[in-house]
């Protein structure tokens, strides 16, 4: 029986197609590779990308939520003024500009902090910007819960003064207290000159009007708010 010899070559179709299955398999595997960082590069961005958003939606609520009450500061504070003075609404709509705040800071002239906030409006050009009310610090008189301040400004200078450099109890408060005025019934509460062309209107809990300055506060316009 005559011996049958197979010659394979290096070109023989069978070898040919096992390399061409190992470069298959090895370029599936390289494309499995790349795929997979791929997928984890894409997955570490988008959730980046959500957190951001969300940090962002959570900052834009906060600061919605923080407009809104300092709005509402501004009408309280405004709405107390009136009914604690009675000859402040007149004053209001002659001033060229004012600014109201509330403070719901406990014991807030007692050595304690409080934060609040308003608004300041140009009565002349509508024009409004939130301001942030900080007070720190000792004051005078007993702990109230609540506080109103409304600050009217007698003409455009005192305005931007306020405006561009806040205002502050400590720094400038050269005030000329009213304790009063006499009128029908006794004693009316009248505001005090707290600077130039700047007249205070300050009003604690139960509609209590102040007569006293206090120490310790700072008005500054929020650039996080406007």
């Amino acid at each position: 029986m005559r011996a049958i010899t197979i010659k394979l070559t290096l070109d023989s179709p069978d070898i040919l197609n096992n390399q061409n299955i190992k470069i298959h398999i090895m370029k599936s595997k390289i494309n499995i590779i790349i795929a997979s960082f791929l997928l984890v590069f894409l997955t570490i961005g988008m959730s980046s990308s959500f957190a951001q958003e969300s940090d962002d939606a959570k900052k834009e609520k906060k600061i919605a939520k923080q407009r809104k009450a300092f709005d509402q500061n501004r009408s309280n504070a405004i709405k107390e003024m009136y009914k604690a003075y009675p000859e402040s609404k007149s004053n209001m709509s002659s001033s060229y500009g004012y600014a109201a705040f509330a403070n719901t800071g406990v014991n807030l002239f007692l050595l304690s902090s409080g934060n609040g906030g308003g608004k300041a409006h140009n009565n002349s050009t509508g024009e409004e910007d939130y301001v942030k009310m900080i007070s720190i610090g000792a004051g005078v008189g007993i702990g109230y819960k609540k506080y109103y301040a409304v600050f009217l400004f007698e003409d455009k200078e005192a305005y931007d003064l306020f405006i561009e450099s806040g205002w502050s109890a400590d720094g400038q408060a050269d005030a000329t207290a009213d304790t009063g005025k006499d009128g029908e019934g006794g004693s009316v509460a009248v505001g005090m000159n707290v600077s130039r062309g700047v007249t205070l209107y300050q009003i604690a809990d139960k509609g209590l009007a102040l007569q006293a300055t206090v120490q310790g506060t700072k008005y500054i316009v929020s650039e996080e708010l406007n």
